[in-house]
């Protein structure tokens, strides 16, 4: 079997994009910018100044057009700057990095990735999530590459909100527990193996070093945790997903925490506007190790919770069990823990669940 690996390259620090004209220029002159409405205005002035000392040629920005949707991309395709470039630059959270990738995909252009938040690992993906024009779901869209090149820099990620880094953490420690669990007891081929062992980091790292980065966010003053945090977040993650996903499976990397996001999501009334991604992967973890019975993992991880105050009991989440059994059911029929090492049961829920209130009542 022949197959290939791409990974994204990446520049960190407090003047990465001073390496634009040296990384970026083998590729062409011309420059459009793929924009959101936020991040770009924090990123702009540094921007500004290291396009103006390249060789490069930029062209106004263009807006990505407010979600990750083909039919955005269908548009941004008749943009004149786009036509005219020879390459893109996409600036800003992931759906706007996403867009910037799909496009680039499709038009075989190459991309650069500019991340103005550090919420996941879309700046160093070879996946874009794609979503209905009303803002729902529609799939992941598995790319050829990643961006050719990350440009992480930590002026324009520490002075974003620290909502952002919040929800980024609950997201990456889910990535060890459900690639280790999916994969166990596994022959793995090379990829697969690399993939889960890196995985480890992603709650290591955050683990030792969230609480102070968000810290550093708070005061907008960049630490050594605030910069171990974001790579882990953006770049360790990247690369788990890229090398266990290699054959388009979600089957390595996602699992019981993503099922009971997408359950909770779904259950009328509940808020997605109010909680973010990530704050509902990181609670859907604690299930997880509880279904899984990893006590020691549990505890390490309910600590972490409390300390950054990620939820850790449903009613941070606006949500009761009673109101929730009902949709268990629905848990057991989801593709994100159709790769199991064990069937998990309506039972299997309801003790967890009911567990982890007990040990909030005993805890708080």
């Amino acid at each position: 079997m022949t197959y290939s690996v791409n990974l994204s390259n990446y520049t960190v620090g407090e003047s990465s994009y001073d390496e634009i004209d040296h990384i970026c220029s083998p590729y062409g002159r011309n420059v459009v910018l793929i924009v959101g409405d936020h991040g770009y205005g924090q990123a702009k002035k540094y921007l500004d100044e290291a396009l103006k000392n390249s060789r490069l040629a930029v062209e106004k920005p263009v807006h990505f057009g407010g979600e990750c949707t083909f039919e955005n991309v269908e548009r941004l395709k008749n943009e004149t700057a786009v036509k005219n470039a020879d390459m893109i630059f996409a600036i800003g959270g992931g759906r706007v990095l996403d867009t910037g990738k799909c496009l680039g995909d499709q038009l075989g252009k190459p991309v650069f990735s500019f991340p103005t938040i550090a919420s996941n690992c879309a700046a160093c993906t070879s996946v874009s999530i794609m979503y209905q024009p009303d803002g729902s779901f529609l799939k992941p869209e598995f790319l050829t590459d990643p961006p050719k090149h990350a440009f992480i820099d930590i002026r324009v990620l520490v002075a974003a909100p620290v909502k952002y880094l919040w929800a980024g953490l609950g997201d990456t420690y889910a990535k060890y527990y459900e690639a280790t669990i999916s994969s166990r007891g596994e022959a793995l081929n090379h990829s697969l193996t690399l993939g889960v062992h890196i995985s480890r980091q992603c709650a290591d790292g955050v683990i030792r070093h969230g609480q102070g980065a968000l810290a550093a966010n708070e005061a907008k003053i960049a630490n050594e945790d605030f910069e171990q945090t974001i790579l882990t977040i953006i770049v360790t993650t990247a690369l788990v997903s890229i090398l266990v996903t290699l054959d388009h499976s979600p089957d390595y990397n996602s699992g019981l925490a993503h099922a009971i996001y997408y359950l909770l999501t779904s259950v009328p009334g509940f808020d997605e506007e109010k909680h973010l991604h990530g704050e509902i992967v990181g609670f859907g973890v604690l299930i997880l190790l509880l279904v899984d019975q990893q006590r020691a993992e549990f505890e390490r991880v309910y600590r972490f919770n409390c300390e950054t105050k990620l939820p850790h009991s449903l009613a941070e989440l606006d949500l009761n069990l009673a109101t929730l059994e009902p949709y268990f059911e629905t848990i057991t029929e989801m593709a994100d823990i159709r790769h199991n090492p064990y069937v998990i049961t309506v039972d299997l829920l309801k003790a967890a669940f009911a567990e982890l209130e007990t040990i909030n009542k005993i805890k708080n």
